[in-house]
């Protein structure tokens, strides 16, 4: 379509350019096409998923480097600008691949010389058995190219490359790959993700390294980034010398290795030793890598807090978004399971301050995971590796290394904890913490899938369960009939300092048995799910609860709780301690939530008159309940409900100085009895 002026116009007006896509275009796409400025160009690879937008991405590249009056109308001012570089300085030739079994060799060359000759360039490529290899005839063509187009480039756009890729035999995949990796190509992310491909993984890096132009040989990695990439003057590196001695007592080598340190500063040492043990990486790639995270770095100011220092964590994110790297299992295995661990951490780490540390180490063992040759081999970094080599930093109460390791070590706890003891261990014989990919039962995730196939009735059995742990006195006291939700429960009578006792019941009152002996109150809780049909006497002895607004956090707390419940049902061993583990942390979630919402989300109901539980406990609780438990609140508006029905049965009953209940009445009766003795001696 972009072969059309007006398609063309169409397409780059309605191209979304979000910051990071105009990263990617200003950093590195409009960089790379240029050819005005000598640089290390590589072909572009679009890398993306199915309707990600990688048509219309290379469409509107296309597009603008075709026709240089485009430019402006990118919808990004600061690409359009950057734009500059290549706009109108191509010939654009584009293809798309249909349904065909022709060599990828045949299908581009053939595409080159029909449409070159479409241009005044003539120009046929020698057959794929006569040639030992395919740069000279590019080369050959680029010269025929550039007689008739002495001032521009030519730029080849090729689309729709994986279900073709996928329709070829092995030892023709590996030929097309083999080719592919002499021209450069944009290709889809699954390529690398599919299993099919898995066989020729080698062959894939090797496409992926044709972008890598730059070769360090044999030359020291160090030297390199310090000699090259971060060069110093003398009065620079007395400044970064004064700012790291400040942090010299917090780390056990830095004082040691100052001058290292200042020598490859910004980039921590054991970046680049970590980095050389990678085995999935290219070590040429260290370069680019430094050069692309130091880019990002120079216009920041350095930090007063903190060393600044760029450890080899910040290598993970790099290493994660190479989609070329995907293609081996073990790699995308750690990828997997690091993804796991990093998002329950984000989603309930307990102790937000320490969360940017956390991520940081989850990375560094993920990096430490594809260092052991081994993915499975119980080795990784201590707390003490990871204090150094990361450069944490952490608020200590002073300004020592055994301070900051302790509490490195509490941030490991709280990532075992969040995880619930998968995807990291700890190995005791040499104390180093490391991704296990043998532990990855996501326990979180299966409690989220169980809560989601709850029905109301077991939601209401489970608001239920939570209510008994807060409400009653005693939440393991046995039912006072079996086989229903009903309890004795006593009421303080508040005017009269006398407890007064009755029934307490889950449910709505057709639901409930025929309690004996009768007593003075009955209180209900009705469901909110799937509440009964029922029919309300408006008798006075009677009070229902009602919750009546929840919100989503109440719903997600009540979800989990119930969803660890039922995986505790059907668990055991140190699986079913772990659901328990997770349900108590969730009832502790609606606890807190139905002390803070209760009086705001519940309405009580007596003898026919519904009022908000704040409304009846106005003025009778300090601060509107918020600092009283649930027990508490059901207690002192049952109590208020009810005073009337208490005063008519007994308007002479005596009023007591100290609270009588149960428990003490006994024992208050011979107190009085003993006292009357005392007044008729005298």
């Amino acid at each position: 379509e972009a072969d059309e002026e007006a398609e063309a116009k169409q397409l780059v007006e309605t191209f979304v350019i979000s910051d990071r896509m105009a990263e990617r275009l200003n950093a590195l796409v409009f960089p790379q096409l240029q050819f005005e400025k000598p640089v290390d160009n590589k072909g572009l690879m679009v890398v993306g998923n199915y309707g990600t937008g990688k048509s219309h991405l290379m469409a509107i590249i296309s597009a603008v480097a075709e026709r240089a009056d485009l430019a402006p109308l990118l919808s990004n001012d600061a690409v359009a600008k950057a734009a500059d570089l290549i706009a109108g300085r191509f010939r654009v030739l584009r293809c798309e691949i249909g349904s065909t079994t022709m060599t990828l060799r045949d299908i581009v060359c053939g595409e080159l010389e029909e449409q070159l000759s479409e241009i005044g360039v003539s120009y046929s490529f020698p057959s794929a058995d006569v040639v030992a290899n395919n740069k000279d005839a590019f080369q050959a063509m680029m010269a025929e190219f550039e007689r008739a187009h002495p001032d521009q480039g030519l730029l080849f756009v090729l689309d729709e490359l994986l279900d073709y890729l996928r329709s070829r035999k092995n030892q023709e995949l590996v030929l097309d790959l083999g080719f592919l990796r002499e021209i450069g190509e944009g290709i889809q992310e699954s390529l690398f993700d599919s299993p099919r491909f898995e066989f020729v993984a080698e062959s894939l890096h090797r496409v992926k390294d044709r972008f890598e132009q730059v070769r360090i040989a044999r030359e020291d990695v160090a030297f390199v980034v310090g000699q090259r990439l971060l060069k110093k003057t003398p009065e620079q590196e007395g400044q970064i010398r004064e700012h790291l001695e400040q942090f010299c007592p917090l780390y056990g080598t830095m004082n040691e290795r100052l001058d290292e340190f200042v020598q490859l500063y910004p980039v921590h040492p054991a970046y680049l030793e970590t980095f050389e043990r990678v085995t999935v990486a290219e070590k040429r790639e260290v370069l680019k890598t430094l050069s692309a995270a130091i880019r990002k770095l120079v216009d920041e100011n350095v930090p007063d807090d903190e060393p600044g220092v760029l450890a080899y964590d910040s290598y993970w994110e790099t290493l994660k978004d190479n989609p070329s790297f995907r293609s081996e299992n073990d790699i995308r295995e750690v990828i997997d399971k690091s993804d796991v661990l990093e998002g329950r951490i984000e989603q309930a780490f307990t102790r937000p301050q320490y969360k940017p540390v956390a991520l940081r180490i989850i990375h560094a063992l993920s990096i430490h995971r594809l260092t052991t040759g081994d993915i499975f081999a119980p080795l990784g970094a201590t707390a003490e590796e990871l204090r150094d080599d990361l450069c944490l930093i952490l608020t200590v109460p002073e300004k020592e290394a055994e301070f900051l390791k302790t509490m490195v070590e509490t941030v490991l706890k709280e990532i075992l904890k969040t995880a619930s003891g998968q995807f990291i261990s700890f190995n005791a014989e040499n104390g180093q913490y490391y991704l296990d990919l043998k532990k990855d039962v996501d326990f979180d995730s299966l409690v989220e899938k169980r809560a989601e196939t709850l029905s109301d009735h077991q939601l209401d059995s489970y608001y239920f369960d939570a209510l008994r742990r807060v409400v009653l006195e005693n939440p393991d006291a046995p039912k006072y009939v079996s086989g229903y939700n009903i309890w004795e429960h006593e009421l303080e009578w508040r005017e009269r300092k006398a407890n007064r006792s009755g029934y307490l019941f889950f449910g709505a009152p057709n639901e409930r048995s025929t309690a004996q002996p009768q007593r003075d109150f009955y209180i209900y809780f009705l469901q909110p799910y799937e509440p009964p049909y029922y029919k309300d006497e408006k008798a006075a002895d009677e009070v229902f609860f009602r919750l009546k607004d929840r919100d989503d956090a109440f719903e997600t707390a009540l979800r989990l709780y119930a969803g660890a419940r039922e995986q505790a049902t059907t668990s055991s061993g140190s699986n079913k301690k772990i659901y328990e583990d997770k349900a108590l942390a969730q009832l502790q979630a609606l606890t807190t939530w139905l002390r803070d919402h209760m009086t705001s989300a519940v309405e009580v109901i007596h003898q026919g008159s519904t009022k908000k539980l704040s409304t009846i406990l106005r003025g009778k609780v300090s601060g509107s309940g918020n600092q009283a438990s649930v027990r508490d609140l059901v207690n002192v508006a049952g109590s208020i409900c009810l005073a009337t029905k208490f005063e008519n049965e007994s308007p002479d009953y005596p009023i007591f100085s100290v609270l009588v209940t149960r428990t003490n009445r006994a024992q208050t009766a011979q107190a009085l009895a003993k006292q009357m003795k005392c007044l008729t001696f005298s």
